[in-house]
Order: C-alpha cells, then structure tokens, then sequence
C-alpha cells in the first residue's frame, strides 16, 4: 500500500470512456516484464488496446524491489484477485476522485493469460497425452471346420469332412474329440482322414484275424 517505488496511470491515458488513450470500458492488454541484472530488479508495465499503447516504466531497483526479487527468486504462485472497497482513494484517488468509492459489481472478465520469458520464445505447453488408439478389430480367422483332436489344440487336428464340417453345431455333435477349428491350423481334410481311415479299417481287420485265429483254434481243440 505505501512501498516504494509506486507508478500509476491515470487520465486521459486510462480511464472510463473514449476520450482517454485506454478505454476501461472495452479490453484491452495488460502485461510486465521483470529484468533482473544481478541483484537489481526493474519492472516494465504495459497497457495496450488496439494501436494504443501506454508504458510505464516504473519499478526502478532500489533496497524493496531487491527484497522482492529474492522473495521471487525462491519461487512465488501467480495470483490475481478481484475485490471492491469504498476507501481506495490512496490507489486510484487520481482518476476517481476522493470520495467515497462505489462499485457496480458486475463481473470482470480476465483471460488469455501468458507468462512467458524474457527475449526468447514462449515456453511451449506440455503436450497432452496421446490417447490410446482404440484397438482395432480382430482379424478374422478365416474359413472353419471341424477337427478330430487328440491333444485338443487345433494344430494337432485332422478335419472331419462332410456333415461335421457343415456347421459348429453340427461339429458338436460329431464326438468328444471333435472341436470347431479354423481351417488353416489343421491337417487338410480328406488324403488325412482316409489314411486314418485305413489306418483304423487294417487295425480292425488284424482285431478280426486274431479272433478267427483264437476261434478256429478252440474248434480243434474241440
């Protein structure tokens, strides 16, 4: 409230109406630049609206603004605040007078803010997230049918053909050992299925060959 140094703007470079370079009643852009040379510390204000421009180049370094530094250089939050009091006379009294101060109390609207850093680029934001892509459609196993599995993994499969290969239901039906596959893991249907066909018809035919055997022996021992 009394620190030193203290800057103010007043009429007609700021004020309410058009006749003043700032309008308060329109936007305008508010900004300062904090120069730091060793442990002095000089603070640039600068008010624009349009191609008006009013600076003040205020804050000179002296023992406060050395204090002010050391406090900033620790490392300080950016605040703003909005608020109304009838007896800031000691603030503005230059444009409003030394009455009694009023307030309409409507909203003030602050955007765009920006800090920044001294004769170089602004700092770029964090770059957000990447979202994780949406998986995409499992690839489709191709064309099915119906395997006989001994192991009960595709792969050790030889596929059925016919009826059991029509339909998974179908394929459910066909025995314990059948398993609804896609076609590409098992061994190709019909040359296999034929092997294990006559592969199972000689075994039968030896099954039969040694009961005949066994039989025809019992009739001459008989």
């Amino acid at each position: 409230k009394w620190g030193d140094p203290e800057v103010k703007i007043t009429p007609p470079e700021f004020g309410k109406g058009s006749d003043n370079t700032i309008c308060g009643k329109k936007k305008f852009t508010f900004s300062q630049r904090f120069d730091v040379s060793g442990s002095d510390l000089t603070i640039t204000t600068t008010i624009s609206q349009g191609n008006n421009q009013v600076v003040k180049k205020a804050m000179h370094s002296n023992g406060q603004m050395q204090d002010m530094l050391k406090k900033l250089q620790e490392g300080m939050a950016f605040v703003t605040g909005y608020w109304t009091a009838p007896d800031m006379n000691w603030m503005d009294g230059d444009s409003c007078g030394s009455g009694t101060e009023h307030c309409s109390e409507q909203p003030a609207y602050i955007s765009n803010w920006r800090i920044t850093t001294n004769d170089g680029p602004a700092p770029s934001p964090s770059p957000s997230p990447s979202p994780n892509p949406s998986p995409g459609p499992s690839p489709s196993p191709g064309p099915m049918t119906c395997g006989w599995c001994d192991s009960g993994a595709c792969n050790q499969c030889h596929e059925e053909p016919g009826w059991c290969s029509q339909s998974e239901s179908n394929c459910q039906l066909c025995g314990d050992k059948s398993k609804w596959c896609p076609k590409s893991t098992v061994t190709a249907g019909k040359e296999s299925w034929d092997k294990l066909e006559k592969t199972a018809a000689k075994a039968e035919e030896k099954e039969e060959d040694a009961e005949e055997g066994h039989s025809k022996g019992r009739e001459a021992d008989e």
